[in-house]
């Protein structure tokens, strides 16, 4: 083998992991999400805890959006997302065993996950931040009554959180085999010197991400996104489907859409204004 083509033979390793890398990182956000979500769910249904910062920052946030509501539009929109809520949870609970017990679930499959989890954290933690701002004009509304035992939910939460732990490590473990595969391609002797000042750099992105993670930070706050780590300028190897050949293949059970929404109230589009800004738990795990 030529130098230039064990070179290129190297760029497309390192673009296979990359790519693998790319779907354990969304994996691990995926659980991330469920489980602020599982949270939320465990909140609403009557949990004395004390309010996250997170919660506490998105009452103040909602307070300044809807401070012109009375008590009585406000739980009205309570009550609608309180529906929304209730109606979602089981299919929440079906998406939570399905990441934590299918370990081949592939990046795709968890691009349609997403926008669902995504959905259900906002509702729940809207109700959440309403719920707080109504008792702070000294309104009492009453817990939410879950289609779910409170048990059964804490143990998704334990499952959830279990396997996020599991993945983070291989997320860690696999970024370290990137770093020493680099390592290996800046030494070859025909990498130029384009080449090397470009992977010098992604080895730069890929420690300062490790460095997050290992301080337990959550994976969608990462200082470089993956998808936006450069592994090859045009690596000659590299074909179409890399990405998907790279991940495990095997078949995924299907993923259960959520049940159409209820209609919302014409109150409810303006009290979620607030939410048109991402969503940024801050949860930091141990």
């Amino acid at each position: 083998m030529s130098a230039a083509s064990s070179l290129a033979a190297q760029i497309a390793l390192i673009e296979k992991k990359r790519a693998v890398l790319l779907g354990l990182t969304q994996l691990v956000i995926s659980l991330e999400r469920l489980h602020a979500s599982l949270e939320a769910v465990l909140l609403l249904g009557g949990n004395r805890q004390q309010l996250s910062e997170a919660e506490l920052r998105s009452v103040e946030v909602i307070r300044q959006r809807v401070s012109n509501l009375s008590d009585a539009e406000l739980r009205a929109a309570v009550f609608n997302l309180d529906g929304l809520v209730s109606d979602s949870l089981l299919n929440l609970s079906r998406l939570a065993l399905q990441l934590v017990d299918d370990p081949q679930v592939r990046l795709d499959q968890l691009e349609s996950i997403h926008p669902q989890v995504n959905t259900f954290n906002r509702n729940a933690r809207t109700a959440i931040a309403l719920r707080a701002l109504l008792a702070k004009r000294g309104e009492v509304v009453a817990a939410l009554h879950l289609p779910l035992p409170r048990l059964a939910i804490q143990q998704r939460l334990q499952q959830v959180d279990a396997r996020e732990q599991v993945i983070r490590q291989q997320v860690c473990s696999h970024i370290t085999g990137m770093r020493a595969d680099v390592a290996q391609l800046l030494a070859h002797p025909a990498c130029s010197d384009a080449q090397r000042a470009m992977y010098q750099a992604l080895d730069q992105s890929l420690a300062e991400n490790l460095a997050h993670i290992q301080a337990g930070h959550s994976l969608s706050e990462l200082p470089v996104a993956i998808e936006n780590i450069e592994v090859a300028e045009a690596a000659p190897v590299r074909n179409e489907d890399s990405r998907e050949a790279a991940l495990p293949a095997a078949p995924v059970p299907p993923v259960t859409r959520e049940a159409p929404l209820k209609e919302e109230a014409g109150l409810l589009p303006r009290v979620r204004d607030w939410l048109n800004a991402p969503w940024n738990s801050g949860r930091k795990r141990d």
